[in-house]
């Protein structure tokens, strides 16, 4: 006799779904955070709600679907489900911590150049586009040495 229910097949059905589906929306978000770095700070609200919206919403369909789910049971899906979408992001923001360290630690370790290095440059600081990380001015000339012309730089 089989007495395994749907409800209790979905105590674990449902919860690696929502993993799944959670991986795959970290992965987009590292991909689009990669794109556009700016978008973080701003719209982390929206990476929040759509994570909830896909913790919540496979358990409502699914409760929808059964149609004699108690609400004992709910609940206790609607938490499986956020510790299983919450399990890949947690990890991804982990991964994210460490290579921000490493970039960190890298740049620590750099080599500086000392005032010195930039007494005999003339051009203002502002114009120093090849003394910034890349070392290349993105306009096509030289680093270090590019200085604008025009009638508001002339003297």
């Amino acid at each position: 006799m089989n007495t395994v229910t749907n409800a209790d097949h979905l105590a674990v059905q449902l919860p690696l779904q929502v993993m799944g589906l959670s991986t795959v929306y970290a992965a987009i978000l590292e991909l689009i955070e990669r794109r556009f770095p700016t978008v973080l700070p701003d719209h982390l609200w929206a990476e929040v709600a759509g994570g909830v919206i896909l913790s919540l919403t496979p358990v409502a369909l699914a409760a929808r679907r059964l149609g004699s789910l108690d609400w004992r049971r709910y609940e206790e899906l609607v938490w499986r489900s956020f510790v299983a979408a919450g399990i890949p992001i947690i990890l991804w923001q982990l991964g994210e911590n460490v290579l921000r360290r490493r970039a960190a630690e890298e740049y620590l370790r750099r080599p500086r150049r000392s005032a010195i290095n930039y007494a005999d440059n003339t051009a203002p600081l502002a114009n120093r586009i090849g003394d910034r990380e890349g070392g290349t001015d993105p306009r096509g000339g030289s680093s270090g040495s590019y200085h604008p012309s025009g009638t508001e730089y002339t003297g």
